[in-house]
């Protein structure tokens, strides 16, 4: 009995550490919503976008004169900065396709740790204790949820794609090979992973 308890606790214990990964992931995926929409306003020179990252930039450097904050929105580079967002929303791509990876694999683990506590305790059909992630999750799992998934997918990569594009294209415009080239290669890198957490996410 004491082997069927160990058992137990060990998937309630990997169950908790997967949800919380999962409620992590949401927030990741939010983030990255986020930034990758105010990277495309600068990219796409929306009038009050640069103004406003200059304003928040201030705010937290505890720039308070006006004169400095005029001058400051006439020279700051915005070119660099919005590669700098390039890194980051690398970063935040990366991350949210390791996540998810991570999500999917543990619940693919779950569900054949539910086969063995089943099979520890004797439990056969009908009974659907420890079936969830398993036998019970593959008979609900509805068509609108897998929607759901594709929406979300087809969002964050219109988003991301509108951004790339308009930066390379940028980048071309202003015949900086160098940043062209890093900008190039990071937005190849997003690229792979964006690809990488779609085929993820909609595995079935």
């Amino acid at each position: 009995m004491q082997g069927n308890e160990l058992l137990v606790e060990h998937y309630h214990k990997t169950y908790d550490l997967t949800f919380s990964i999962w409620e992590n992931r949401n927030k990741n995926l939010l983030i990255l919503l986020i930034v990758v929409g105010f990277s495309a306003l600068l990219t796409f020179n929306v009038a009050e976008a640069q103004p406003l990252l200059v304003d928040i930039i201030a705010k937290l450097c505890g720039i308070s004169d006006a004169t400095r904050v005029t001058e400051l929105r006439k020279s700051f580079p915005y070119g660099i900065i919005q590669s700098i967002f390039i890194i980051v929303v690398f970063y935040l791509m990366l991350n949210l396709y390791q996540k998810t990876r991570f999500i999917r694999r543990s619940y693919e683990y779950l569900s054949g740790v539910e086969n063995d506590i089943r099979h520890a305790l004797s439990l056969k059909s009908p009974s659907v204790s420890f079936t969830r992630e398993g036998e019970f999750y593959k008979k609900d799992h509805t068509f609108t949820a897998v929607m759901t998934g594709i929406c979300y997918i087809c969002i964050l990569g219109a988003l991301l794609f509108s951004f790339l594009g308009m930066r390379l294209i940028t980048d071309w415009n202003s015949s900086q090979t160098i940043i062209l080239i890093i900008d190039s290669l990071l937005s190849f890198g997003v690229t792979y992973f964006f690809i990488a957490y779609s085929l993820v996410s909609l595995k079935n």
